[in-house]
């Protein structure tokens, strides 16, 4: 039996699932537009990625029960925590947060583990969909920065008066585009170096620049401008820790950069809106705060609140959104994606998307220096960009903008495991 518009029937839900991920950012624009235009977030996004995890989990234990079982088992954990806490004080808000902070956090994480089962069993599906779905975010993403240019959307910040900087267009939260960005972008840059030349490249670079100056964010100008110029190194392969005549045309051009960027820097934040937010950080807690922007001060609240105010039970599962009801601001979140997964989940949970995300990154390495898969200097540079965003910036482990993007782009160091045989 044949679907003619899907392929072989078995397929069918294979390829609605990653139709829906291709789409996905749709629904985050969507959620954007309802909160911004009509001023009721009618939650698409939630729904429209609850029913793909129950696909992707579908999927997985159609191909692998005992690897379904696992991915079971680690989500009864995530959730201990806070249902103990919502039969403890009956908030209905705290489980529901809880319940969507958690399936953002296992959507990367099924996601990967439903690549493996693709790559091992069905390798060309599964390489033709990584490109598909990693290409129409791309896109959708320009799309969504070029209605930020046009006047669309949200403003990145808003100062008061009338004057703002930067622009999400109509997608609502801005450090979780960011990262976003960055995979799309680095992926698409990957492309452009190996497939089309160097001009095209050198276009694409200013494009990409340009999309991270208007959203503003440290998060994306930096990642604009690092991946531009580490895209063609890590692509090096081999000879990624060896100096090259490449490395050093790159780094003198980077080295001038640098210094033009430090002499222009005042006018540049001026011009942005960011030097008086940029100036009151480092006055009020110098590099580091302003770096984290006062989130060390939230970090070591929360951690003392976890380890003296909290029982065993607490500390091992986690309390979830509930840790603020023992802060005297009444907030939870510190925006370092380890200390919040530790706070929210417990300790397994922590341990688990910790060695998750380290294991992608050094296979990733390992893969990049062996030049045994096409994605890995992609893989390699964009993890570990969003390694250090996540305990910078947060807003990555459990961002549902990033969530699917990241899960697919890990997902493909899988492609390599099939090529060997």
């Amino acid at each position: 039996m044949r679907d003619i518009t899907l392929g072989s029937y078995r397929n069918f839900w294979p390829q609605v699932a990653v139709a829906m991920m291709s789409l996905y950012i749709l629904a985050d624009m969507l959620s954007g537009f309802s909160i911004i235009y009509l001023g009721v977030d009618i939650k698409a996004s939630l729904i429209y990625k609850m029913p793909l995890l129950i696909l992707i989990l579908a999927l997985i234990a159609r191909s692998n029960i005992s690897l379904f079982n696992i991915l079971l088992l680690f989500i009864v954990i995530i959730f201990i925590g806070p249902f103990f806490q919502f039969l403890d004080h009956a908030r209905a808000d705290f489980f529901i947060a809880d319940f969507s902070t958690a399936i953002k956090i296992l959507m990367p994480i099924c996601i990967f583990f439903l690549y493996r089962e693709w790559y091992e069993k069905q390798p060309k599906f599964a390489l033709e969909s990584t490109h598909r779905i990693l290409t129409c975010c791309f896109y959708i993403l320009s799309i969504n920065f070029m209605l930020g240019v046009l006047g669309f959307g949200k403003s990145t910040y808003d100062f008061g008066n009338g004057t703002t900087a930067g622009s999400t267009g109509v997608i609502m939260a801005g450090n979780e585009l960011g990262g976003a960005f960055l995979v799309a972008y680095t992926y698409m840059l990957h492309r452009f170096w190996n497939e089309r030349g160097l001009s095209w490249y050198v276009l694409l670079s200013f494009f990409t620049i340009f999309c991270g100056v208007t959203v503003s964010t440290k998060t994306t100008i930096l990642a604009a401008i690092i991946i531009v110029f580490l895209v063609p190194i890590v692509n090096e392969r081999e000879n990624l820790y060896r100096l090259t005549t490449l490395k050093l045309k790159i780094f003198v051009p980077i080295i001038i950069l640098v210094i033009a960027v430090v002499i222009m820097i005042i006018d540049l934040l001026q011009t942005l809106g960011l030097y008086d937010r940029f100036i009151w950080l480092y006055n009020k807690g110098g590099l580091l705060g302003m770096l984290l922007s006062g989130r060390e001060v939230m970090v070591a609240q929360n951690l003392d609140i976890v380890l003296q105010n909290s029982h065993l039970f607490e500390q091992l599962f986690g309390q979830g959104e509930a840790i603020s009801l023992k802060r005297a601001d009444g907030s939870a979140t510190t925006e370092v994606d380890g200390v919040d997964v530790f706070i929210f989940f417990g300790i397994f949970s922590f341990l688990f998307v910790l060695s998750f995300y380290t294991y992608t990154f050094y296979k990733a390495h390992q893969q990049t220096l062996s030049r045994a898969n096409y994605f890995a200097p992609f893989v390699l540079l964009a993890s570990f960009i969003l390694l250090i965003l996540s305990q910078l910036s947060g807003h990555i482990w459990g961002s549902g903008t990033v969530g699917i993007l990241m899960g697919v782009m890990l997902g493909s160091i899988h492609n390599t495991e099939k090529r060997k045989s």
